[in-house]
């Protein structure tokens, strides 16, 4: 169980293979930014080996017979001060799913690792509008290939109806 005297961290990342010294730089760095921290992380039962390889003691795993409610009402009963999340790439794109459930454990502060860039922290607000942003991004996408799914039915219809396809059998 956690030590309610320390200041719970909850550290966010799919533990890809590769992504191994970003986790390690980025538990190395709430250690010295934070040197009274209780960190933990939200696994799979394929990640959570290489996140304890990499240094966290606890890792509540999804995915083992806990469903999501279950995985996030123990993360939010810790009461986590700040949240840490692990980006794949250089850029602070993607991983919807992990700033999601940054804002949904209640950290007031979210820290945010890149390979091979410094931690960037932001606060609950610009982290909802991050979300915000790449969900309306998402839509947007899905909105497009919709229309264009949809044109090209009609452009096949059209098609169909030019060389005969309306005196087609229709069985």
């Amino acid at each position: 169980m956690s030590d309610e005297s320390r200041t719970q961290v909850v550290l966010l990342t799919f533990a890809r293979r590769g992504e191994e010294q970003t986790i390690r730089d980025a538990l190395a760095a709430l250690r010295t930014e934070i040197p009274d921290a209780d960190l933990f992380a939200i696994g799979t039962p394929v990640s959570a080996p290489r996140l304890r390889e990499a240094g966290v003691q606890t890792v509540i795993t999804y995915g083992s017979g806990s469903g999501a409610g279950v995985v996030l009402r123990e993360a939010r009963s810790r009461r986590p001060a700040a949240a840490a999340v692990v980006y794949w790439g250089p850029r602070f794109g993607g991983h919807l799913k992990l700033e999601v459930l940054a804002l949904l454990t209640g950290a007031k502060v979210t820290h945010r690792f890149a390979p091979g860039s410094d931690a960037r922290s932001i606060g609950r607000l610009r982290l909802a509008w991050s979300v915000a942003a790449k969900c309306a991004a998402a839509l947007l996408c899905a909105a497009t290939a919709a229309a264009l799914c949809g044109l090209a039915f009609i452009c096949l219809l059209l098609s169909q109806g030019r060389v005969g396809g309306g005196r087609a059998r229709r069985y």
